[in-house]
């Protein structure tokens, strides 16, 4: 099976403003990859306007996962620490009966098959000088900027790869939102799904 395409995206913050940076990120990506019909919303962020999907539920889930992701990373002293996030994108597959497969059994077991994944890096900086403050408030507006073109670049020339909607359940394509846990690396996210949950 071929790998799912891969895109990985690097975010710089303060601890101040980590969360809303993961958010802002995670429902940018959302907004171009989701597919039911949505009621689109906006909200400003480091001068820069993100788009937003109006759905409680996956907003929720959004909150709730870059807030651990930021649990998970903080630091409390001066420095630098960092952590990551991955999004994936499924596809629903029967897959072909095989002799050994009863059909009756092979027709009702479904596979969740990824088709795109994103791995966020993100590093949160504590300043101690107003000084520093200033320059990591410039290096964040500038580092969320060139995070949004590139989802939007990926989003726009990446398509070839999206399977057809083939269902007419609410959301066609199952979708997790993974924090990664200390310790653990990305290459159990390359081409299948990691132990470590959804």
């Amino acid at each position: 099976m071929e790998k799912p395409p891969a895109f990985t995206l690097d975010l710089y913050a303060d601890q101040s403003l980590g969360k809303d940076i993961v958010k802002g990120i995670l429902s940018t990506i959302f907004f171009h990859r989701i597919f039911p019909p949505i009621k689109p919303t906006t909200r400003d962020l480091l001068d820069l306007t993100l788009p937003y999907v109006d759905d409680p539920e996956l907003l929720s889930q959004i909150d709730e996962k870059a807030s651990a992701l930021i649990r998970s990373i903080e630091n409390t002293g001066s420095g630098s620490s960092s952590g990551q996030i991955a999004v994936q994108f499924f596809e629903r597959r029967t897959p072909a009966p095989t002799k050994r497969i009863n059909i009756w059994f092979a027709s009702k077991a479904e596979q969740e098959v990824c088709w795109e994944q994103w791995m966020i890096n993100v590093t949160l900086v504590n300043p101690r000088t107003d000084a520093e403050r200033a320059r990591i408030r410039r290096t964040m507006e500038t580092n969320l900027q060139k995070a949004v073109m590139q989802i939007i670049s990926n989003t726009t020339y990446h398509r070839d790869h999206i399977p057809p909607i083939i269902t007419s359940d609410k959301n066609p394509f199952p979708y997790h939102i993974i924090v990664q846990p200390k310790g653990d690396t990305w290459t159990s996210m390359m081409g299948i799904m990691p132990t470590w949950g959804a």
